[in-house]
């Protein structure tokens, strides 16, 4: 998720207030590590998959979600089904040489809440999700927990692949999606 507000103009003075109070300031946070997950199924087979490789920028303050901006990039070539042939397929359905990443750009958080340490908030989340250079409208849920500076992100969530010209002969409408990254105060 990539968000962009207002910087601090002393980004060390935020990083140390950050460390030793464990409570997120504004800023600039980034995620470069994180989980993704889907679930679809191709006539009567379930294919499985996943991978390590999520990235996200964002830029908000705990007190004024509503205002986040962020941006979450999947590289969809990193996506491992444990099946090469499948992978392969699903490259090729995917379009990854043309468009090699989904994107997941925030629009508003819909939450009045106050991000606080140890709280987990649920809410959801609304934005565009481009895929195979197809881009829609999207509601997602959503959690965040804020712990120790960081704001841990998760979402689950189901779409119509053939909605972003996704159409492989057998598949079905509707993939599920789970993903979860923290984001890291940025200096």
């Amino acid at each position: 998720m990539q968000v962009n507000a207002r910087r601090s103009p002393h980004p060390i003075l935020l990083t140390s207030l950050l460390g030793l109070s464990g409570a997120a300031l504004a800023g600039t946070y980034g995620a470069t590590t994180g989980t993704v997950s889907f679930d679809y199924r191709v006539t009567v087979f379930p294919v499985h998959g996943s991978s390590g490789d999520v990235r996200a920028d964002a830029t908000f303050e705990p007190d004024m979600l509503g205002a986040a901006r962020a941006t979450v990039t999947v590289p969809l070539g990193a996506l491992k089904t444990g099946n090469g042939l499948q992978e392969e397929h699903m490259r090729g359905a995917l379009g990854t040489d043309r468009y090699p990443n989904a994107v997941f750009t925030l629009g508003t958080v819909n939450t009045d809440t106050t991000l606080t340490p140890g709280q987990t908030l649920v809410t959801t989340a609304t934005g565009t999700l481009s895929v195979r250079g197809v881009t829609r409208n999207v509601t997602v849920p959503l959690k965040l927990t804020l712990q120790g500076g960081a704001v841990n992100v998760a979402t689950q969530f189901k779409f119509n692949p053939h909605d972003y010209g996704v159409d492989y002969f057998g598949g079905a409408d509707s993939i599920s999606i789970l993903a979860s990254f923290a984001l890291i105060p940025k200096p």
